[in-house]
């Protein structure tokens, strides 16, 4: 870690990737502050309260930069739920150039790859991505696989007594997936070990399984059948490259030790998640797990 850098700003610290971040460099000594866009209503919470929080205007270059100044490091998520495709692309340059002009040592950018999620989402990613490499910089990109969350926020529901895991992939499809909070701290290592990662595009997974598979992982934590049911669903795409096996797992493993198989993410909160989400635990436990 380079001890000397300045603090890493993180947009996008109010979601999951951009908060696991934040936790991630914190436990590594790094001095770590979130970067709002000023309308963002989630600046607001009391946790962002804290003096290193800054925000400026997305659409207002001088003051990027001027809340960039002194940053060490900017890690980039673009998931306001309240910007549509058009005004992320238009932000993630506008972040991009200000880092730049700021004198940021490292950019690290956490893409929407994932073979589930909306193309004009990953449309955005891959043109924020080639924006940010003409731009020959210091920089990381992360492309995330399905993140194993997923499975109980849109895949998994109970209907009566049955519960059903239900994608828009063959049973048998090989799917790379990759927990949220790996996403995070890779984002931080990267961020904070610029030497190592600098001029990196890596595919970010854990495990590859099948969702097959999957609803017998489940069946066997549960304690109760998981019946899988293949469905089409609006908005999302499946490219052809889903079943394609990631090939940076055995380096990220390396670089990143404690990166979650299923199984193993199932034993670290994952299976709670599921419980909750299917309405079988209590209300402390629910809470926990949320």
């Amino acid at each position: 870690m380079n001890t000397r850098m300045g603090p890493v700003y993180v947009v996008g610290a109010a979601g999951h990737q951009g908060g696991a971040a934040i936790r991630h460099l914190e436990a590594l000594g790094v001095e770590a502050h979130a970067l709002f866009d000023e309308r963002d209503g989630r600046r607001r919470d009391r946790r962002w309260s804290e003096p290193g929080t800054r925000t400026a205007h997305f659409d207002e270059p001088a003051a990027l930069e001027r809340a960039l100044r002194g940053a060490g490091a900017l890690i980039l998520v673009l998931e306001n739920p309240d910007t549509g495709p058009a005004e992320r692309l238009r932000h993630g340059r506008a972040l991009i150039d200000a880092a730049v002009a700021s004198g940021a040592g490292q950019i690290v950018f956490a893409a929407a790859t994932g073979p589930d999620h909306h193309r004009l989402s990953c449309d955005v990613s891959a043109e924020t991505e080639r924006y940010l490499r003409r731009l020959e910089v210091p920089a990381t990109v992360l492309r995330p696989a399905t993140f194993m969350e997923e499975v109980p926020w849109y895949w998994l529901a109970r209907y009566g007594r049955q519960i059903t895991l239900a994608t828009p992939f063959d049973a048998d499809a090989h799917l790379p997936f990759v927990a949220l909070d790996d996403v995070g701290a890779l984002a931080a290592l990267a961020a904070s070990r610029p030497d190592e990662f600098a001029g990196r595009s890596i595919d970010l997974a854990g495990d590859t399984e099948t969702p097959s598979r999957i609803a017998a992982l489940l069946t066997e934590a549960l304690g109760e059948p998981v019946q899988y049911e293949e469905v089409q669903v609006e908005g999302v795409f499946v490219y052809q490259e889903a079943s394609t096996q990631v090939h940076d797992t055995e380096w990220l493993r390396a670089v990143y030790p404690r990166l979650h198989t299923f199984a193993n993410w199932l034993e670290d909160g994952g299976l709670a998640l599921c419980r909750h989400h299917l309405g079988m635990t209590a209300p402390d436990d629910a809470r926990r797990a949320a």
